[in-house]
């Protein structure tokens, strides 16, 4: 367009100085016009991006507490194998003890037949 114009100018005998001055106010114009045209679009762009801003915190905070609360039954349930592996090795010792005093007690009832016979 400003080649156009300048040429439209030019055609009407207007010098080069003053031709380009008009193309320059012509497209200061277009600018402003431009610009006070988009202002409603930048301020809904603004309010879409605060509500979108908001609704991810938002979002944020939900899978925070989501986590924590994973974490808290994940720890919970962590702690009761926890207790049941305590409580089984104890079960093991028991029994292994127990088996150890039978072959033990095992072992002297047979040495005593045998010294016996």
């Amino acid at each position: 367009m400003q080649v156009a114009l300048f040429r439209a100018l030019k055609s009407a005998n207007i010098d080069d100085e003053a031709a380009a001055k008009a193309v320059v106010v012509v497209e200061e114009q277009i600018d402003m016009a431009v610009g006070r045209a988009i202002e409603p679009l930048k301020q809904q762009i603004a309010g879409l991006e605060l509500k979108l801003d908001q609704r991810i915190a938002g979002l944020e905070g939900k899978f925070d507490q989501r986590i924590a609360g994973l974490e808290v039954k994940l720890e919970s349930g962590l702690k009761g194998m926890q207790t049941s592996i305590d409580g089984l090795k104890w079960y093991i010792i028991g029994l292994g003890s127990l088996m150890t005093g039978a072959i033990a007690v095992g072992a002297a009832l047979t040495a005593y037949a045998q010294f016996i016979k």
